[in-house]
């Protein structure tokens, strides 16, 4: 039957957000908003499909889906269908909106095909197109509210953003001069010598899609981007188009036999360490949430990296990572853009006692603080867990104690500052908040529960999925 068949679902999949995105163009606000809303939905029943039947193959040498793409798919198409039911809320308190709502929802359509698209191709050279057809969409979303911070933001990020994918590029032609061939799955079946071309492309790989990725010293772009740009967006930004960079490396990563040799996953460790630290010290001084959320985001890929490096049990515990995080740091953003549109400002001394202005938001944001940061029993608690179980087992004791004062630090440093948002009090603590600010919140608790069930006995289907994609990275789940 056709309902069995993974290329039908593959082919709902991609052409979901492209009708979306077009339709979406309707000169009706009704009319758009139904289309981008019927886009997402469709977009993650086809991606949720897939993962249910375990699709596995390729088709014509260009597209190819795995356990792997499987999970990134559920995960994306998941953050887009509840970004773009947001959005709607989100919308209606924009005012002198530089993109029209048709735009902004077309443009959403074209960020998410892009996303969904890198994740299906199996040729590297499609793949690195895709994400930077990525960087295009995304970039004209931030400035959406028509502030010279936006527009510097946007230019920033399209200009960093596309000089890292630049060296990426680079590397994909040395590894095809290397190989012969881009096509990751084969790739990946059977792994070239490690010669110093191979290793020089993954190298590159690293640093190249890790300026997407927001690793440090290259993360510059990052804060400010995922600042500036709408709740929405930043919940794309920081649940699923990171991670997105991230899985385009680990396609190029896998060309390497296990074990990977010494010097190139010290390397990852090296700026996957770094990149941890950093952000976690730099989310501590923070004056406005929304930058505090994106640098507790770098601080995350920053262990996810580490995670890659180590391999083993590892690895099973950066997918848990990625999934969770994503449901988790979406909801923290819708619920910032709430806290925007209530307050009028993203200032931290100047938010107080949410608990009784916004208790329905407030309640949502306790919950999802915790949860990015990595408290028991999220999903990304689970995550973290498994990187620290993974550093202890291949006897680098000093990785797992700096992996967990980054932990410490960024679950004090964020839970502290919305903490006291939420419960602090000032003598104009009963100040009104915007009509209808609370909005769409019910979609937060939606996404916090769905890191709480990853991390309490995990979602039906995904675990399995999960397990697969571990072996398929050359680890081991527990």
């Amino acid at each position: 039957m056709m309902l069995f068949e993974p290329r039908t679902w593959l082919f709902v999949l991609l052409a979901a957000p492209m009708a979306a995105a077009v339709l979406s163009l309707i000169p009706n606000g009704t009319a758009s908003r139904a289309a981008a809303r019927a886009g997402g939905i469709v977009a993650f029943g086809a991606a949720t499909a897939l993962l249910v039947l375990q699709a596995h193959g390729e088709w014509g040498g260009v597209l190819g889906l795995d356990s792997l793409s499987d999970v990134f798919l559920f995960t994306v198409s998941a953050i887009y269908a509840t970004s773009v039911w947001y959005s709607s809320a989100y919308l209606r308190h924009v005012h002198n909106s530089y993109l029209s709502p048709q735009v902004y929802y077309a443009l959403m359509g074209a960020f998410a095909l892009a996303m969904l698209a890198s994740l299906v191709v199996v040729d590297l050279g499609l793949m690195w197109i895709g994400i930077e057809a990525t960087t295009v969409a995304s970039a004209l979303l931030i400035v959406l509210e028509r502030k010279p911070s936006s527009v510097e933001a946007a230019w920033r990020y399209t200009l960093i953003a596309s000089a890292g994918l630049t060296i990426a590029l680079f590397a994909l032609l040395l590894l095809y001069v290397s190989t012969g061939t881009l096509n990751a799955f084969a790739l990946a079946a059977s792994p070239p010598a490690p010669t110093l071309l191979v290793q020089m492309a993954v190298a590159l790989a690293l640093v190249g899609y890790g300026t997407k990725v927001g690793l440090f010293p290259m993360h510059s772009w990052l804060p400010d981007a995922h600042s500036e740009a709408p709740s929405p967006v930043s919940a794309l930004f920081s649940g699923v188009l990171l991670p997105t960079a991230l899985y385009a490396f680990l396609r190029v990563y896998r060309v390497l036999a296990t074990p990977v040799p010494a010097d190139l996953s010290d390397l990852a460790l090296a700026f996957g360490l770094l990149t941890a630290l950093v952000a976690a010290f730099l989310l501590q001084r923070q004056r406005t949430f929304k930058r505090m959320f994106a640098y507790s985001s770098m601080e995350v890929m920053g262990l996810a990296v580490v995670g890659i490096s180590l391999g083993g049990v590892a690895l099973y515990g950066v997918l848990i990572l990625l999934v969770s995080h994503a449901f988790a740091k979406s909801a923290a953003f819708y619920c910032s853009g709430n806290v925007l549109r209530g307050t009028g400002t993203t200032r931290i001394d100047a938010v107080h006692d949410l608990r009784h202005r916004m208790p329905w938001t407030s309640g949502a944001w306790v919950l999802a603080a915790p949860a990015v940061t990595g408290a028991p029993p999220f999903g990304t608690f689970v995550g973290e867990l498994l990187i620290v179980v993974g550093a202890v087992a291949v006897g680098e004791d000093w990785v797992a104690v700096l992996v967990v004062i980054a932990v410490l630090l960024a679950f004090l440093g964020v839970n502290a500052q919305v903490g006291g948002m939420v419960f602090g009090a000032t003598e104009d603590s009963v100040a009104a908040v915007g009509e209808g600010a609370e909005s769409g919140i019910s979609i937060a608790y939606l996404n916090v529960a769905v890191a709480l069930v990853l991390g309490v006995v995990s979602l039906p289907y995904l675990t399995p999925a999960l397990r697969a994609a571990t072996v398929l990275l050359g680890g081991h789940a527990p």
